[in-house]
């Protein structure tokens, strides 16, 4: 299998005794409806349809609800790596008792050069929902290292899981099409055939 991380590409096959980690369910591949419908005993081409677009439903939900993991993740992922380099960057200043130069905001859009003399041994880390908590420069290093493999590691899944729905997707769209097609060419041959009743039920 091959991801990319970051981006909306990748080459994905899935072996037969594949089996998706996150419980998502493997829709069957319709070879032949008739035998189909009697192995299911769903009654009629109209029920196994109807059957067949609620799952179709379900999957676009999931696929929809994935998609936001992944803009929220692509997101996510720099700043994180950005928050850390810069931790890695003071602490490399500190333990080397350099003096630090950086910008401070006094607007939106003015920023001001400051020199940094003090040699300061903690950060503040915002965790979200306006809660900042302060570490020790090792804790936060460790932290924001955790979380950029947590966070790379849920892109993988996300990733993957997305490229499964898609050939599930796939697969049930060429189901409705081929039942579908099935029914109405089973409804075509009895009207032909002189029938006063068309029965679709096996």
């Amino acid at each position: 299998l091959f991801f990319s991380i970051m981006g909306d590409f990748y080459t994905q096959g899935f072996a037969d005794d594949y089996i998706n980690g996150r419980g998502i369910p493997r829709v069957e591949f319709i070879e032949d409806v008739a035998a189909y419908l009697k192995a299911k005993d769903v009654g009629s081409a109209e029920s196994a349809l109807k059957q067949m677009q609620e799952t179709y439903s379900k999957y676009k939900l999931m696929e929809y609800k994935l998609q936001q993991n992944k803009a929220s993740l692509r997101n996510k992922i720099p700043e994180i790596k950005k928050t850390l380099e810069m931790v890695k960057h003071l602490k490399a200043k500190v333990d080397a008792d350099e003096i630090l130069e950086t910008h401070f905001g006094l607007s939106d859009t003015v920023f001001c050069e400051a020199l940094i003399k003090d040699r300061p041994k903690t950060v503040g880390l915002w965790l979200g929902a306006n809660v900042m908590v302060e570490y020790s420069q090792e804790e936060a290093i460790e932290l924001l290292t955790k979380n950029q493999e947590t966070a790379q590691m849920n892109m993988e899944r996300t990733i993957e899981d997305l490229a499964f729905l898609r050939d599930q997707l796939t697969i049930s769209e060429v189901n409705i099409a081929r039942t579908y097609n099935w029914d109405v060419k089973l409804k075509r041959a009895a009207k032909a055939a002189g029938g006063t009743e068309v029965v679709t039920t096996i």
